[in-house]
């Protein structure tokens, strides 16, 4: 399915080819190929070798492909020289608590215009967001890291700890005109789906564009969670062709079934209508 804004993004492990390739026939929309946690010191050698026959993979299945890379500088600078030589769509970086760790990676990866997602999974980051978000171009979105950030925090990975520091990120990103990834909740829940499920439904209502997974049972939630449904496109469609008339009448307001749409409410549909109205089509 083409999806233009990623849905669902699955982390599987940078040196295990099975499962790189079990991902590539799946129904993520991206595939996060993980340098980091999922992969033990000894093996990121083995994960960096492989990357660019991963990334052939998954290209041919037209897959959306990010790298997750290490965050202490040795190792970072060993990932970014095998992206050097095949640049993902999307680079990770985990535990960022200041603009100077994006323009770190901006300078080391120049002249690939590489798009940046940025992981906060520290106090710190989560009081840095704002001026984290607005640090370089290249910083397409940011994204809580909610079990490092709840260890970091001495609580436990649910709603009601992760919904201060989750809006916060959010608000930060939405000021800065970047996308904010997530959902409010544990990646950690892949057997408890239904909790899992929960936490996404709670979650996408607020302005959070597509989750992270770790599990393909996680993905499908994902995947129908954030995909408005049938009568919400039509919706949207007649929201914006009647407030469109209504405009060249000099209105300012109209009724579309029964409920007030302004401008506000015509711009949330049109937006709704450029990310997922081609799949209705």
């Amino acid at each position: 399915m083409n999806v233009l804004l990623p849905r669902s993004w699955l982390y599987v492990p940078g040196n295990k080819s099975d499962l790189v390739k079990k991902a590539s026939n799946g129904s993520a929309d991206a595939i996060v190929i993980d340098f980091e946690d999922a992969v033990l010191t000894a093996d990121k050698p083995v994960a960096r070798s492989q990357l660019i026959h991963h990334v052939e993979l998954l290209k041919a299945q037209n897959k959306l492909i990010a790298v997750r890379v290490n965050g202490p500088k040795e190792l970072l600078d060993q990932d970014l020289e095998v992206l050097r030589t095949c640049v993902p769509d999307y680079l990770i970086l985990p535990k960022v608590e200041s603009p100077s760790q994006i323009q770190y990676v901006v300078d080391q990866m120049k002249g690939f215009d590489t798009r940046i997602i940025g992981l906060i999974e520290s106090p710190i980051g989560v009081l840095n967001a704002p001026l984290i978000a607005q640090s370089h171009k290249n910083l397409v979105a940011l994204s809580i890291g909610s079990e490092d950030l709840s260890f970091e925090m001495q609580m436990q990975p649910c709603w009601d700890s992760l919904y201060v520091s989750s809006m916060q990120v959010n608000i930060a990103c939405k000021a800065a005109g970047i996308l904010c990834i997530g959902y409010i909740g544990s990646i950690a829940e892949f057997r408890e789906l239904d909790r899992f499920k929960l936490s996404v439904e709670r979650s996408a209502p607020l302005g959070f564009l597509g989750g992270f997974a770790i599990h393909p049972a996680q993905v499908a939630i994902l995947n129908e969670v954030f995909t408005p449904s049938g009568t919400e496109i039509e919706l949207a469609r007649r929201i914006v062709k009647e407030f469109s008339a209504a405009q060249n009448e000099s209105k300012g307001a109209i009724a579309v079934d029964g409920k007030m749409v302004d401008l506000p409410v015509a711009r949330r549909a049109q937006q709704l209508l450029e990310r997922f109205g081609h799949l209705f089509d």
